[in-house]
């Protein structure tokens, strides 16, 4: 039997969110497959960013790869929320990895009072022996915030974005597949409820909502990379 793991990312963003995963997972697949989702990407246009052909895009993919064998699923925030509805939609599921899912809308701007949090007395004093590392990740998350929001946001398509997330959440029906749900406690673009629901959604009895301190959204760009790729692979290679 085949072994495929399906990453699905962010919105706005591409295949980078996942950093060096796609490499380490694929010591354990016969297919490591990174979506790009519709209007993403570097040559895509954002226009053909809408609902429907983003649910026939990783539907499409989910069916096909599930007819060569076990199918698992790794997704980042907007790829978060869709990994969760696909474990709904697709009882062959396996295993799902749920990395800051966005299953609630995402603060659509970068809070000025993260920004002057990052640079606070406080923050500095909480943080004092990891300061550099923590500042340096917040520096990542901000750069790749105004390379992708800054420059791609639309209101046209931050209202497909949010008529997707509330599209998908219809799905009333419980996730029942083993699912790892990771999220940084400092996350400055998705709210912790999001996470939470998506572990309350949850009804099997393997499942995990585990919180890494000090990082924020961009989890896989930052110092922590290894220790979250590693629980990943923990994961789902068991």
């Amino acid at each position: 039997m085949k072994r495929t793991v399906i990453l699905i990312h962010g919105y706005l963003t591409d295949y980078h969110d996942f950093s060096h995963l796609p490499l380490h997972l694929s010591k354990y697949y016969d297919y490591v497959v990174i979506l790009d989702l519709p209007g993403h990407g570097k040559y895509q246009d954002i226009k053909n960013f809408t609902v429907d052909a983003t649910i026939k895009r990783v539907e499409e993919t989910v069916e096909e790869y599930l007819q060569r064998g076990l199918v698992d699923l790794v997704g980042f925030s907007m790829g978060g929320a869709l990994s969760r509805y696909l474990a709904i939609k697709y009882s062959k599921i396996n295993r799902v990895v749920l990395l800051a899912p966005a299953t609630k809308y995402l603060t659509i701007f970068f809070p000025a009072e993260r920004i002057k949090y990052i640079f606070s007395d406080n923050y500095k004093n909480k943080y004092k022996h990891r300061f550099k590392e923590i500042k340096e990740h917040d520096k990542v998350s901000y750069f790749l915030f105004k390379k992708n929001f800054l420059t791609r946001f639309r209101l046209n398509n931050g209202y497909v974005f949010c008529k997707l997330i509330y599209t998908i959440n219809k799905v009333k029906e419980k996730n029942t597949r083993p699912t790892l749900i990771i999220r940084g406690n400092l996350d400055e673009l998705v709210p912790y409820s999001s996470a939470k629901f998506c572990y309350k959604n949850c009804i099997s009895k393997e499942k995990e909502l585990y919180i890494i301190n000090n990082i924020g959204h961009i989890m896989l760009r930052s110092n922590e990379e290894l220790k979250i790729t590693n629980k990943i692979i923990e994961f789902l290679t068991k």
